[in-house]
């Protein structure tokens, strides 16, 4: 099939295998090697940069060695969906979502938790926000349907990775929710949250309910022996989460 392409496909084809693959693809015909190299070294240190800027922890877990052969990989198989280069990271991500045998060998079971983590502070940097059209900054939340900040993410892990260091590497599994958004100063929040918040949160994106009626819902769920006191102490939680920026008003 290659055979039968244009002379300048063939070429460029032959071009990009060999930056893909700098030690099984064959050399290019007539290039010289010191030229080739160039092109090479230029073209795999940008992917190679984009990707350890965004996962400072990770590459630093899994140390130097094996994060270059990582990304060497990624490079050779993994066929982008996009032409962004903003999109590298998340292609990485997706990369690690289908790892092939040799990726199994060279990551922990955690690193793509880890990875995921490090990864949606750049996502929600570069969210845009639009508010609803009904939105309104103050009101009760209570007898009103909260609204968050659109650039939140609710994330649930099997792993604490907001706990992970190079020198804290998770033994066990344990499991951890979080939320985070973009505040109004633009700077990128991260809270933990225990099961029953993010369970409450949770339903609040979902449902067209008010504060009281997710927390009387849950309530009910979870055969709490005091509802009152649970459904104050969830309104409490809400207008903390105002205070904070995640919560931005109400319907």
């Amino acid at each position: 099939m290659t055979a039968q392409l244009p002379s300048f496909q063939r070429y460029q084809l032959a071009f990009t295998a060999r930056l893909r693959d700098t030690k099984n693809a064959p050399p290019l015909a007539g290039v010289p090697h010191e030229r080739m190299a160039v092109y090479e070294e230029i073209v795999f240190n940008n992917l190679f940069e984009s990707v350890s800027a965004c996962f400072p922890i990770a590459s630093k877990i899994i140390g130097k060695r094996k994060w270059l052969k990582l990304n060497q990989a990624f490079m050779r198989d993994y066929s982008a969906h996009s032409p962004l280069f903003r999109k590298i990271p998340e292609q990485f991500l997706a990369y690690l979502n289908n790892p092939s045998q040799e990726l199994k060998q060279l990551i922990p079971e955690y690193l793509n938790s880890l990875c995921h983590y490090e990864w949606v502070e750049l996502l929600v940097s570069g969210i845009e926000e639009t508010n609803p059209q009904d939105f309104q900054p103050n009101g009760d939340l209570a007898t009103q349907k909260p609204v968050f900040s659109p650039t939140i993410q609710l994330l649930d892990y099997d792993y604490a990775v907001h706990k992970i260091t190079p020198r804290k590497k998770p033994q066990h599994k344990a499991s951890t929710q979080l939320l985070v958004y973009r505040s109004a100063d633009d700077m990128v929040k991260f809270i933990e949250l225990n099961a029953v918040t993010y369970k409450l949160i949770s339903l609040l994106l979902k449902e067209a309910i008010t504060g009281k009626q997710a927390l009387t819902l849950l309530a009910e769920e979870l055969q709490h022996p005091q509802p009152e006191r649970m459904i104050e102490f969830g309104l409490s939680l809400l207008e903390d989460l105002r205070s904070q920026g995640a919560i931005i008003g109400k319907h």
